[in-house]
């Protein structure tokens, strides 16, 4: 009698690590969708990697790749203020500019044109596109 109730005892121990084990491996899932979701910006960027970027993408991108090139670290961009082109699928040309103010509070603009090429992958990371070319002037 009491080999079966070890035999039990060992075998009820494995269904419940079996079913923690399950729970962990969805918890882990669950952890990684929502690190998406929250790098991504929304549910739609989430599950939709096959999607060429559009032009809001393609700015988002190309303010990432000005910024370290402006000397202040004040910087702004205008939401509505830029021009968008298309070379090839991949290749996407975007004319803007940057406000910049310095430490005494004087503020300059900076227009800028740039050529990025996309290479794949989730098109909201930087690592996955490249600048072919970037031209400032300054006002």
């Amino acid at each position: 009698m009491e080999k079966t109730f070890l035999k039990d005892k060992r075998l009820k121990k494995k269904r419940a690590m079996k079913g923690v084990y399950a729970i962990v491996v969805v918890g882990v899932i669950f952890v990684f969708i929502m690190i998406k979701f929250a790098i991504s910006g929304g549910v739609s960027d989430v599950f939709s990697f096959n999607r060429m970027p559009n032009a809001d993408d393609a700015y988002k991108i190309a303010k990432e790749f000005v910024i370290p090139t402006i000397r202040s670290g004040n910087v702004s961009f205008p939401d509505e203020g830029y021009q968008y082109g298309k070379k090839s699928d991949s290749v996407y040309i975007i004319k803007s500019y940057v406000i910049s103010t310095d430490e005494r509070g004087e503020k300059s603009r900076t227009n800028f044109e740039m050529i990025l090429k996309y290479n794949g992958g989730p098109r909201f990371m930087k690592k996955n596109w490249s600048m072919v070319d970037i031209n400032e002037s300054s006002q």
